[in-house]
């Protein structure tokens, strides 16, 4: 009988009724914006005498009633994403007949938002690599922002205004990011906000992933990279250099000594590597590698010792004649006694404007040289 009272709307298609010119019809609110699984309603009132009213919905739906100026739409468990709720209405004047939409907005929030790398794993410096921040299962997708955190930060922002969906989806926003490494530990996170407009949840829903920490894999990089002069102080016998770099993997460290010293004065570095003990000191050049499998970077450090009273060597040599092991018998000896970190002097024998022929034996810290009377 409901059904009958309106001939004009049953053959008519919906869109023409309801595109009926000064429909005296109004919906409050005209828009409902409800989470999926709450209770809706919305009241219909005819500003003008009906000859009946209604309600065309897929879940409480309400035939056509006479009498009634208003009629009230209402669920108590609206879980159906393709709800369109139609209030409709006769008249005995034009227009006959019309109705009017309720907008509906269900949404969901996210089963879940998290963010990841892709690849994963660890990130080489210099590499491109996209940041995903993967938000499971809401609605709806449109109009949905994504804030990107660096140590809570927003780096970047992005808003999904033109997407479209009936119903929960998963979305997979991307940033695209280059680390180096000052990445190295860096803190990132994403955030979604659904802005779900004047009819909803004020402030917009907020919901944020769990934080990622970032490793990032880099060459060494020394602390100072530049040659550094070290001038040691006339009898200074202990020196310590020191070599710092940061790296990942941890660098390790390799030093390479002056020409010349002898191994049994090679200086030795402490446990890491980072410190290199002098003792005796050694004047001339030190390089310090810092080594992972990324590269290597490398430090010079020059050394020079002061000079004291005397030029090297320090004290004036002592001439005196001595039996000299391994010398032959009567054996004419020039001693000289240096510091531990004097290089080796140059050193001419002259006898009657000739150069004579010589040999050295170092011993301990004093040179001998020995030659035939």
């Amino acid at each position: 009988m409901a059904r009958a009272a309106l001939p004009l709307c049953a053959a008519l298609s919906l869109l023409r009724c309801a595109a009926a010119a000064d429909c005296p019809i109004v919906i409050d609110p005209p828009t409902v914006v409800v989470r999926y699984g709450d209770p809706s309603s919305a009241n219909c009132t005819a500003t003008r005498t009906t000859r009946g009213m209604g309600w065309e919905a897929s879940v409480g739906s309400i035939d056509m009633q006479t009498g009634p100026q208003s009629l009230v739409w209402s669920v108590s468990n609206l879980t159906d994403w393709a709800v369109e709720p139609k209030c409709y209405a006769n008249f005995d004047t034009e227009p006959k007949q019309c109705l009017k939409k309720l907008n509906i907005l269900l949404y969901k929030y996210p089963d879940s938002v998290s963010i990841s790398y892709n690849p994963a794993g660890a990130l080489e410096e210099g590499m491109p690599y996209v940041q995903q921040c993967e938000v499971q299962s809401i609605a709806p997708a449109q109009n949905l922002s994504v804030n990107w955190y660096r140590f809570g930060v927003v780096i970047h922002r992005e808003t999904f205004s033109t997407a479209s969906s009936t119903g929960p989806v998963t979305v997979y926003p991307n940033l695209v990011i280059t680390p180096n490494r000052t990445d190295d530990g860096a803190q990132y996170s994403c955030e979604i906000e659904m802005n779900l407009g004047p009819g909803g949840p004020q402030p917009n829903p907020v919901i944020k992933s769990k934080i990622i920490v970032t490793t990032v894999l880099y060459k060494p990089v020394l602390k100072d990279p530049h040659v550094e002069h070290v001038l040691v102080k006339h009898g200074v016998e202990d020196e310590y250099l020191t070599c710092s770099a940061s790296g990942n993997p941890a660098p390790r460290y390799e030093w390479k000594f002056p020409p010349g010293l002898p191994n049994d004065q090679q200086p030795q570095s402490e446990e890491r590597g980072t410190q290199l003990h002098l003792s005796p000191v050694f004047p001339g050049e030190y390089v310090c590698n810092a080594t992972n499998s990324y590269g290597t970077a490398s430090k010079t450090f020059v050394v020079s010792v002061e000079e004291g009273k005397f030029k090297s060597p320090v004290f004036p040599p002592q001439l005196f004649w001595t039996q000299f092991w391994g010398a032959p018998s009567s054996a004419f000896v020039l001693l000289f006694r240096v510091l531990k970190s004097c290089l080796q002097p140059t050193i001419r024998i002259l006898h009657k404007a000739s150069i004579l022929p010589y040999q050295v034996a170092p011993l301990h810290h004093s040179i001998h040289l020995w030659f035939v009377k």
